[in-house]
Protein backbone atom coordinates (compact mmCIF):
# COMPACT_ATOMS: atom_id res chain seq x y z
CA UNK A 1 0.00 0.00 0.00
CA UNK A 2 1.51 3.28 -1.10
CA UNK A 3 1.53 5.95 1.66
CA UNK A 4 1.17 9.68 0.90
CA UNK A 5 3.86 11.10 3.20
CA UNK A 6 2.56 14.67 2.98
CA UNK A 7 -0.95 13.57 3.95
CA UNK A 8 0.37 11.46 6.83
CA UNK A 9 2.47 14.40 8.08
CA UNK A 10 -0.46 16.78 7.92
CA UNK A 11 -2.80 14.40 9.76
CA UNK A 12 -0.25 13.86 12.52
CA UNK A 13 0.19 17.60 12.92
CA UNK A 14 -3.59 17.99 12.90
CA UNK A 15 -3.87 15.63 15.86
CA UNK A 16 -1.38 17.80 17.71
CA UNK A 17 -3.31 20.97 16.97
CA UNK A 18 -6.98 20.23 17.43
CA UNK A 19 -8.99 23.09 15.97
CA UNK A 20 -7.04 26.35 15.98
CA UNK A 21 -5.39 26.15 19.37
CA UNK A 22 -1.79 27.40 19.64
CA UNK A 23 0.89 24.75 19.38
CA UNK A 24 4.58 24.46 18.70
CA UNK A 25 5.38 25.62 15.19
CA UNK A 26 7.04 22.71 13.37
CA UNK A 27 6.02 23.21 9.74
CA UNK A 28 8.73 23.87 7.18
CA UNK A 29 8.26 26.91 4.96
CA UNK A 30 8.23 26.31 1.21
CA UNK A 31 7.71 29.92 0.06
CA UNK A 32 10.33 31.99 -1.71
CA UNK A 33 10.02 35.06 0.50
CA UNK A 34 7.04 34.90 2.89
CA UNK A 35 7.43 33.37 6.34
CA UNK A 36 3.88 33.70 7.65
CA UNK A 37 2.05 30.91 5.84
CA UNK A 38 2.48 27.48 4.31
CA UNK A 39 0.47 25.71 1.60
CA UNK A 40 0.26 21.90 1.48
CA UNK A 41 -1.61 19.98 -1.23
CA UNK A 42 -3.34 16.78 -0.09
CA UNK A 43 -4.90 15.44 -3.28
CA UNK A 44 -7.93 17.64 -3.98
CA UNK A 45 -7.69 19.22 -0.51
CA UNK A 46 -5.41 22.14 0.37
CA UNK A 47 -4.14 22.79 3.87
CA UNK A 48 -3.16 26.37 4.77
CA UNK A 49 -1.17 27.10 7.91
CA UNK A 50 -0.77 30.66 9.19
CA UNK A 51 2.00 31.28 11.70
CA UNK A 52 2.02 33.84 14.55
CA UNK A 53 -0.58 36.09 12.91
CA UNK A 54 -0.33 39.15 15.14
CA UNK A 55 2.43 41.27 16.60
CA UNK A 56 4.52 39.48 19.26
CA UNK A 57 2.64 36.18 18.78
CA UNK A 58 4.81 33.16 19.52
CA UNK A 59 4.26 29.53 18.53
CA UNK A 60 0.72 30.00 17.18
CA UNK A 61 -0.47 28.14 14.11
CA UNK A 62 -3.93 28.52 12.59
CA UNK A 63 -4.74 25.70 10.16
CA UNK A 64 -7.40 25.71 7.46
CA UNK A 65 -8.57 22.96 5.13
CA UNK A 66 -9.77 24.10 1.73
CA UNK A 67 -12.13 21.46 0.37
CA UNK A 68 -13.77 21.73 -3.07
CA UNK A 69 -17.53 22.08 -3.00
CA UNK A 70 -17.69 19.14 -5.42
CA UNK A 71 -16.46 16.57 -2.87
CA UNK A 72 -17.64 15.43 0.56
CA UNK A 73 -15.83 16.47 3.70
CA UNK A 74 -13.73 13.54 4.97
CA UNK A 75 -14.77 12.29 8.42
CA UNK A 76 -11.17 12.79 9.61
CA UNK A 77 -11.49 16.56 9.01
CA UNK A 78 -15.00 17.06 10.36
CA UNK A 79 -13.85 19.10 13.36
CA UNK A 80 -11.28 21.20 11.53
CA UNK A 81 -11.56 24.75 10.19
CA UNK A 82 -12.98 24.09 6.73
CA UNK A 83 -13.45 26.48 3.82
CA UNK A 84 -15.43 25.26 0.82
CA UNK A 85 -13.86 26.34 -2.47
CA UNK A 86 -13.96 28.15 -4.73
CA UNK A 87 -15.34 30.99 -2.64
CA UNK A 88 -17.80 33.30 -4.38
CA UNK A 89 -18.91 35.69 -1.62
CA UNK A 90 -16.14 37.23 0.51
CA UNK A 91 -15.98 39.77 3.34
CA UNK A 92 -12.61 41.48 3.81
CA UNK A 93 -11.67 43.22 7.06
CA UNK A 94 -8.64 45.04 5.62
CA UNK A 95 -8.43 47.10 2.43
CA UNK A 96 -5.11 45.37 1.75
CA UNK A 97 -7.06 42.18 1.07
CA UNK A 98 -8.88 44.03 -1.71
CA UNK A 99 -5.53 44.72 -3.37
CA UNK A 100 -4.70 41.02 -3.58
CA UNK A 101 -8.16 40.11 -4.87
CA UNK A 102 -7.83 42.89 -7.43
CA UNK A 103 -4.62 41.29 -8.74
CA UNK A 104 -6.72 38.22 -9.54
CA UNK A 105 -9.39 40.35 -11.22
CA UNK A 106 -12.26 39.05 -9.08
CA UNK A 107 -13.25 42.04 -6.93
CA UNK A 108 -16.88 41.28 -7.76
CA UNK A 109 -16.67 38.49 -5.17
CA UNK A 110 -16.42 41.06 -2.36
CA UNK A 111 -19.74 41.55 -0.56
CA UNK A 112 -18.50 43.14 2.66
CA UNK A 113 -15.74 45.48 3.84
CA UNK A 114 -14.58 47.03 7.08
CA UNK A 115 -14.56 50.82 6.78
CA UNK A 116 -16.18 51.60 3.43
CA UNK A 117 -14.79 55.15 3.33
CA UNK A 118 -11.24 53.82 3.01
CA UNK A 119 -11.95 51.72 -0.09
CA UNK A 120 -10.40 52.94 -3.36
CA UNK A 121 -11.10 50.11 -5.81
CA UNK A 122 -13.70 51.42 -8.32
CA UNK A 123 -15.53 48.08 -8.65
CA UNK A 124 -15.91 47.71 -4.88
CA UNK A 125 -16.84 51.38 -4.49
CA UNK A 126 -19.54 50.94 -7.13
CA UNK A 127 -20.86 47.97 -5.15
CA UNK A 128 -20.91 50.10 -1.99
CA UNK A 129 -22.81 52.90 -3.74
CA UNK A 130 -25.34 50.42 -5.12
CA UNK A 131 -25.87 48.69 -1.78
CA UNK A 132 -24.32 45.43 -2.95
CA UNK A 133 -21.23 45.71 -0.75
CA UNK A 134 -21.85 46.26 2.96
CA UNK A 135 -19.79 47.80 5.74
CA UNK A 136 -19.59 45.18 8.51
CA UNK A 137 -17.80 47.41 11.02
CA UNK A 138 -14.49 46.71 12.71
CA UNK A 139 -12.83 45.67 15.97
CA UNK A 140 -15.29 45.80 18.86
CA UNK A 141 -17.99 47.14 16.54
CA UNK A 142 -17.94 44.19 14.15
CA UNK A 143 -21.54 43.53 13.11
CA UNK A 144 -22.01 39.78 13.57
CA UNK A 145 -25.72 40.00 12.80
CA UNK A 146 -24.95 41.50 9.39
CA UNK A 147 -22.26 38.88 8.76
CA UNK A 148 -24.80 36.12 9.42
CA UNK A 149 -27.27 37.82 7.08
CA UNK A 150 -24.68 38.10 4.28
CA UNK A 151 -23.79 34.38 4.51
CA UNK A 152 -20.26 34.81 3.12
CA UNK A 153 -18.22 31.86 1.90
CA UNK A 154 -15.27 33.48 3.64
CA UNK A 155 -14.39 36.30 6.02
CA UNK A 156 -10.76 37.35 5.73
CA UNK A 157 -9.60 38.89 9.00
CA UNK A 158 -6.37 40.27 10.41
CA UNK A 159 -5.15 41.21 13.85
CA UNK A 160 -2.76 43.74 15.34
CA UNK A 161 -2.92 42.08 18.77
CA UNK A 162 -4.07 38.88 20.43
CA UNK A 163 -7.59 40.27 20.92
CA UNK A 164 -8.33 39.18 17.35
CA UNK A 165 -8.49 35.61 18.67
CA UNK A 166 -11.79 36.48 20.40
CA UNK A 167 -13.29 37.65 17.08
CA UNK A 168 -12.13 34.49 15.35
CA UNK A 169 -13.66 32.34 18.09
CA UNK A 170 -16.93 34.24 17.94
CA UNK A 171 -17.24 33.73 14.19
CA UNK A 172 -16.41 30.06 14.60
CA UNK A 173 -19.22 29.74 17.17
CA UNK A 174 -21.60 31.34 14.64
CA UNK A 175 -20.42 29.00 11.87
CA UNK A 176 -19.07 31.92 9.86
CA UNK A 177 -16.11 30.67 7.80
CA UNK A 178 -13.15 32.86 8.74
CA UNK A 179 -9.40 32.88 8.14
CA UNK A 180 -6.68 35.21 9.36
CA UNK A 181 -4.35 36.94 6.92
CA UNK A 182 -1.04 38.20 8.38
CA UNK A 183 0.64 39.64 5.31
CA UNK A 184 1.38 42.93 7.08
CA UNK A 185 3.87 41.20 9.40
CA UNK A 186 6.22 40.25 6.57
CA UNK A 187 9.45 42.23 6.71
CA UNK A 188 10.25 42.23 2.98
CA UNK A 189 8.26 43.67 0.07
CA UNK A 190 8.28 40.39 -1.88
CA UNK A 191 7.35 38.52 1.30
CA UNK A 192 4.17 40.56 1.58
CA UNK A 193 3.41 40.21 -2.12
CA UNK A 194 3.71 36.41 -1.92
CA UNK A 195 0.52 36.34 0.19
CA UNK A 196 -1.20 36.58 -3.18
CA UNK A 197 -0.77 32.79 -3.30
CA UNK A 198 -2.55 32.49 0.06
CA UNK A 199 -5.51 34.58 -1.11
CA UNK A 200 -5.69 32.83 -4.48
CA UNK A 201 -6.01 29.40 -2.83
CA UNK A 202 -9.56 30.21 -1.73
CA UNK A 203 -10.55 30.97 -5.32
CA UNK A 204 -8.78 27.94 -6.85
CA UNK A 205 -6.58 30.43 -8.70
CA UNK A 206 -3.22 28.97 -7.63
CA UNK A 207 -1.61 28.74 -11.06
CA UNK A 208 -2.72 32.19 -12.13
CA UNK A 209 -1.46 33.68 -8.85
CA UNK A 210 1.92 31.97 -9.20
CA UNK A 211 2.30 33.38 -12.70
CA UNK A 212 1.41 36.89 -11.53
CA UNK A 213 3.78 36.63 -8.57
CA UNK A 214 6.63 35.38 -10.76
CA UNK A 215 6.19 38.46 -12.95
CA UNK A 216 6.26 40.71 -9.88
CA UNK A 217 9.47 39.08 -8.63
CA UNK A 218 11.14 39.40 -12.03
CA UNK A 219 10.29 43.10 -12.34
CA UNK A 220 11.21 43.87 -8.74
CA UNK A 221 14.54 42.03 -8.81
CA UNK A 222 15.43 43.60 -12.16
CA UNK A 223 14.98 47.13 -10.78
CA UNK A 224 16.79 46.23 -7.56
CA UNK A 225 19.78 44.96 -9.57
CA UNK A 226 19.73 48.05 -11.78
CA UNK A 227 20.02 50.45 -8.85
CA UNK A 228 22.59 48.35 -6.97
CA UNK A 229 25.28 49.50 -9.40
CA UNK A 230 24.98 53.11 -8.23
CA UNK A 231 27.72 54.39 -5.93
CA UNK A 232 25.44 57.11 -4.55
CA UNK A 233 23.08 56.29 -1.67
CA UNK A 234 21.04 59.28 -0.47
CA UNK A 235 20.27 59.37 3.25
CA UNK A 236 16.52 58.85 3.76
CA UNK A 237 14.20 60.14 6.50
CA UNK A 238 10.77 58.49 6.77
CA UNK A 239 7.62 59.42 8.69
CA UNK A 240 6.09 62.43 10.40
CA UNK A 241 5.83 62.86 14.18
CA UNK A 242 2.62 63.19 16.13
CA UNK A 243 2.85 65.74 18.94
CA UNK A 244 6.08 65.04 20.83
CA UNK A 245 6.69 61.49 19.63
CA UNK A 246 8.11 60.35 16.33
CA UNK A 247 7.32 56.77 15.37
CA UNK A 248 9.82 55.65 12.74
CA UNK A 249 10.32 52.33 10.93
CA UNK A 250 12.83 50.02 12.59
CA UNK A 251 16.11 49.32 10.86
CA UNK A 252 15.01 45.77 9.96
CA UNK A 253 11.44 46.68 9.01
CA UNK A 254 9.52 46.39 5.76
CA UNK A 255 10.07 50.06 4.93
CA UNK A 256 13.77 49.92 5.80
CA UNK A 257 14.15 46.95 3.44
CA UNK A 258 12.23 48.75 0.71
CA UNK A 259 14.47 51.82 1.07
CA UNK A 260 17.59 49.64 0.84
CA UNK A 261 16.26 47.83 -2.26
CA UNK A 262 15.65 51.22 -3.90
CA UNK A 263 19.25 52.27 -3.33
CA UNK A 264 18.68 54.50 -0.32
CA UNK A 265 20.54 54.71 2.98
CA UNK A 266 17.93 54.68 5.75
CA UNK A 267 18.73 57.11 8.53
CA UNK A 268 17.78 54.62 11.29
CA UNK A 269 19.23 51.52 9.61
CA UNK A 270 21.36 50.63 12.66
CA UNK A 271 18.25 50.16 14.80
CA UNK A 272 17.61 46.40 15.25
CA UNK A 273 13.80 46.60 15.43
CA UNK A 274 11.62 44.91 12.84
CA UNK A 275 8.71 47.15 13.83
CA UNK A 276 8.30 50.88 14.32
CA UNK A 277 9.90 52.46 17.37
CA UNK A 278 9.52 55.86 18.98
CA UNK A 279 12.06 58.66 19.37
CA UNK A 280 11.57 62.04 20.97
CA UNK A 281 10.74 64.90 18.66
CA UNK A 282 13.95 66.69 19.62
CA UNK A 283 16.17 63.69 18.86
CA UNK A 284 14.24 63.01 15.68
CA UNK A 285 14.80 66.53 14.38
CA UNK A 286 18.53 66.34 15.14
CA UNK A 287 18.74 63.09 13.17
CA UNK A 288 16.55 64.50 10.40
CA UNK A 289 19.02 67.32 9.70
CA UNK A 290 21.36 64.69 8.24
CA UNK A 291 18.86 63.45 5.63
CA UNK A 292 19.02 64.17 1.90
CA UNK A 293 15.39 63.18 1.28
CA UNK A 294 12.22 62.99 3.37
CA UNK A 295 9.44 60.51 2.50
CA UNK A 296 6.09 59.30 3.90
CA UNK A 297 4.95 62.49 5.62
CA UNK A 298 1.53 61.34 6.83
CA UNK A 299 -1.53 63.12 5.42
CA UNK A 300 0.32 66.26 4.34
CA UNK A 301 0.03 67.59 0.79
CA UNK A 302 2.48 70.49 0.99
CA UNK A 303 5.61 71.66 2.76
CA UNK A 304 3.52 74.41 4.35
CA UNK A 305 1.32 71.79 6.03
CA UNK A 306 4.42 70.14 7.50
CA UNK A 307 5.63 73.48 8.86
CA UNK A 308 2.20 74.21 10.30
CA UNK A 309 2.40 70.97 12.30
CA UNK A 310 5.67 72.15 13.90
CA UNK A 311 7.74 75.14 12.84
CA UNK A 312 10.92 73.50 14.16
CA UNK A 313 10.98 71.39 11.00
CA UNK A 314 12.19 74.45 9.09
CA UNK A 315 15.80 73.60 10.02
CA UNK A 316 15.65 70.26 8.17
CA UNK A 317 17.66 70.65 4.93
CA UNK A 318 15.49 68.20 2.93
CA UNK A 319 12.49 70.41 3.65
CA UNK A 320 14.40 73.61 2.87
CA UNK A 321 15.45 72.15 -0.48
CA UNK A 322 11.94 70.84 -1.17
CA UNK A 323 13.12 67.24 -1.35
CA UNK A 324 10.01 65.90 0.35
CA UNK A 325 7.85 63.13 -1.14
CA UNK A 326 4.65 61.58 0.17
CA UNK A 327 2.83 58.38 -0.81
CA UNK A 328 -0.60 60.00 -0.96
CA UNK A 329 -0.88 60.80 -4.66
CA UNK A 330 -4.01 58.65 -4.91
CA UNK A 331 -6.02 59.65 -1.85
CA UNK A 332 -9.79 59.52 -2.25
CA UNK A 333 -12.22 62.11 -0.94
CA UNK A 334 -13.25 60.01 2.07
CA UNK A 335 -9.76 59.29 3.40
CA UNK A 336 -8.74 56.13 1.58
CA UNK A 337 -5.29 55.82 0.06
CA UNK A 338 -4.52 53.62 -2.95
CA UNK A 339 -1.11 52.68 -1.53
CA UNK A 340 -2.70 51.18 1.61
CA UNK A 341 -4.96 49.06 -0.59
CA UNK A 342 -2.70 47.88 -3.41
CA UNK A 343 0.86 48.64 -2.30
CA UNK A 344 1.44 45.29 -0.56
CA UNK A 345 0.36 43.39 -3.66
CA UNK A 346 2.39 45.64 -5.97
CA UNK A 347 5.86 46.20 -4.46
CA UNK A 348 7.23 46.74 -7.95
CA UNK A 349 5.23 49.99 -8.20
CA UNK A 350 6.49 51.16 -4.82
CA UNK A 351 10.08 50.28 -5.70
CA UNK A 352 9.87 52.10 -9.01
CA UNK A 353 8.54 55.23 -7.28
CA UNK A 354 11.31 55.17 -4.67
CA UNK A 355 14.04 54.63 -7.25
CA UNK A 356 12.60 57.56 -9.17
CA UNK A 357 12.92 59.64 -5.97
CA UNK A 358 16.35 58.39 -4.86
CA UNK A 359 17.95 57.94 -8.29
CA UNK A 360 16.13 60.03 -10.92
CA UNK A 361 19.17 59.63 -13.18
CA UNK A 362 18.39 55.89 -13.39
CA UNK A 363 14.58 55.95 -13.61
CA UNK A 364 14.45 58.75 -16.19
CA UNK A 365 11.29 57.66 -18.01
CA UNK A 366 9.18 56.91 -14.93
CA UNK A 367 6.14 58.68 -13.53
CA UNK A 368 4.96 58.34 -9.94
CA UNK A 369 2.30 55.76 -9.16
CA UNK A 370 1.82 56.26 -5.40
CA UNK A 371 4.11 59.17 -4.54
CA UNK A 372 4.09 62.88 -5.22
CA UNK A 373 6.61 65.62 -4.60
CA UNK A 374 5.44 68.20 -2.08
CA UNK A 375 5.82 71.89 -2.85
Amino acid sequence: MKINILLLFSLILGLLSCGNQPHKQTIANSNQFAHGFHIAKMGEITRLDVFNPWENARNFVYSYYLIPKSIAIPDSLANRAIIRTPVEKVVVLSTTHIGFIQKLGIESSIIGVSGKDFVSNPIVRKGIDEGLVHDVGYDQNLNYELLLKLKPDLVMAYGIGSDVAAHLSKMKELNIPVVINAEYLEETPLGRAEWLLFVASFYNQDNRAQQIFNEIVMEYESMKTLVSSSNRKPLILSGLPYKDNWWVPGGKSYMANMIADAGGDYIWKENPSRESFVVSLENGIVKATQADLWINTGQTNSIQEILESDERFKIIPALQQKMVFNDNKQMNLTGGNEVWETGAANPQHLLRDLIHIFHPEIMTDSTFHYYQKLN
